[in-house]
């Protein structure tokens, strides 16, 4: 079998590692996968301590609620998902009017990662770094980020997962780190679905470069003006640096004629994390007082083609085949003797 090697084993039975010095596309490395099959979901009503929340934005909210029987005021909650404005959610949602609510942390990781299916495992593709801060206001800059940590286990439990590569940041250091990845999904995926092109199309279209434009020097506005990051030259330096526009082209040419991610799912019907990337930028930016307009046109633009998209598939007529084909008659059809 090609690629098959034999790998240490390690605590982490269900994890595929990528070795730095294999060269070769094809050669994966497998380790073997000892998790006992189980079903994803079991009753049980023990407490969670420390909990991970990944996976799209919008189902932060309802991945609480399939443990809210299981959570108070001592567990402590690290929101990996998609996007900015998850934890407003899951407050505006799921905690008003309770009278305990978990601790939160926010997190984000650069690490390539994959479901294989085959060997039930998950394999990492590109190693990355993973970026801690704190939830709560005010988000401080302050040296010996441990030592004002009430609960300083969970995160000395992911940094005791050395392939993680763990790292406790103030904020600003933490939205600089995650920054590039929700500006690609603010502003090149709703060009791409507006102009139903892929993202290499956009290299070569100069209004469709106008229109990215528009929208980043409205968001860098935003960024600019939010109160919490008032006095950060970790964000200052990024926004007016090159680096913004040198991640997004490498990104578009690395997907190149791949169809953009945003219009697959408005086509198929499936939700869009549009209220956490363009969505969150507007919120912010009507409470400063800012004219975002580039940015709503855009957010009502996806609403209204993915409104569009559940109409259409709403619309199809299931048929199924009933009639017996001529060349199976003699099969499936009694005949009288």
């Amino acid at each position: 079998m090609l690629g098959w090697k034999s790998s240490r084993s390690s605590k982490y039975r269900n994890i595929q590692k990528v070795h730095p010095n294999n060269n070769r596309r094809s050669a994966v490395d497998i380790e073997a996968n000892l998790a006992i099959p189980r079903a994803i979901t079991q009753a049980d009503d023990s407490r969670i301590d420390q909990l991970v929340i990944s996976g799209r934005g919008h189902e932060a909210v309802e991945a609480l609620r399939s443990v809210e029987n299981r959570i108070d005021e001592n567990t402590t909650v690290c929101l990996m998902n998609d996007g900015l404005g998850v934890l407003e959610d899951i407050r505006k949602k799921f905690l008003e009017g309770k009278d305990a609510a978990p601790s939160f942390l926010l997190g984000h990781m650069s690490h390539r990662l994959a479901f294989n299916r085959t060997y039930d495992a998950v394999t990492q593709l590109k190693q990355g770094q993973t970026r801690l801060t704190f939830a709560e206001v005010p988000r401080m800059r302050v040296k010996g980020m441990h030592k004002v940590e009430s609960r300083p286990n969970f995160v000395k439990t992911l940094e005791e997962a050395k392939d993680l590569h763990s790292t406790l940041t103030p904020y600003d250091q933490w939205l600089r780190f995650k920054l590039p990845s929700v500006m690609f999904d603010s502003v090149v995926e709703p060009v791409c679905v507006l102009l139903e092109m892929p993202y290499q199309g956009l290299l070569q279209n100069p209004a469709a470069q106008r229109m990215m434009q528009s929208l980043l020097s409205e968001i860098i506005q935003v960024l600019e003006n939010m109160p919490e990051l008032e006095g950060s030259t970790v964000i200052r330096d990024y926004v007016y640096s090159k680096g913004i526009r040198k991640f997004m082209y490498g990104r578009i040419m690395g997907k190149r004629t791949e169809p953009s991610q945003l219009l697959r799912r408005i086509e198929n019907g499936l939700p869009t994390d549009i209220e956490y990337s363009n969505g969150y930028f507007l919120r912010r930016g009507r409470k400063l007082g800012l004219d975002l307009r580039m940015n709503v046109l855009m957010r009502d633009m996806i609403k209204a083609k993915h409104s569009q998209a559940i109409e259409r598939l709403n619309s199809y007529i299931p048929m199924e085949e009933t009639s017996i084909p001529s060349d199976l008659e003699f099969r499936y059809r009694t005949r009288p003797r």
